[in-house]
């Protein structure tokens, strides 16, 4: 039996540099009345807009941090804050300077799937195993950031 492909989820992207296109919708300027009367199921952005969507927007299918590739990756703190400000999951990408994906992380949360011939790995660490998705595409290593909590006892 076949089952039809659900369309995709209609996506805010709040960066210029990126054309509109189907379901996917850009909005330059960030957030505003157009996004919010557009209802997107997807947002995406920087760390920082999207952080300051919290209380306004309400995704129902992801979010989607893009950074360029010389920025660090989303700490575990940011992730946590986010699942718990919108509980939908995050998802990474890294874009180049024309816009074009150089990696994106998949539905797994392995490491970012280096999607271009452009991107430069430099310093990162590679996997080149089969990741649980099932791609087999080399991928970042997404080293999670241990939480240390000291605990403080009275005395």
């Amino acid at each position: 039996m076949v089952y039809p492909i659900p369309p995709a989820p209609r996506t805010a992207v709040l960066m210029a540099g990126f054309r509109s296109k189907g379901r996917v919708r850009v909005f330059p300027g960030g957030w505003n009345d157009e996004v919010e009367r557009f209802a997107p199921q997807s947002i995406a952005g920087r760390a920082e807009q999207l952080e300051a969507l919290e209380g306004i927007a309400r995704p129902t299918h992801a979010l989607i941090a893009m950074r360029r590739e010389w920025e660090s990756g989303l700490p575990a703190e940011t992730r946590e804050r986010f699942w718990q400000a919108f509980r939908v999951p995050l998802f990474e990408q890294i874009i180049g300077e024309g816009g074009e994906l150089l990696a994106a992380e998949c539905e797994a949360h392995r490491g970012l799937h280096i999607e271009s011939s452009r991107f430069v790995a430099g310093d990162h660490e590679l996997e080149r195993t089969k990741c649980a998705c099932g791609k087999s595409s080399p991928r970042l290593i997404v080293v999670p950031r241990v939480l240390h909590r000291v605990a403080s006892f009275g005395s």
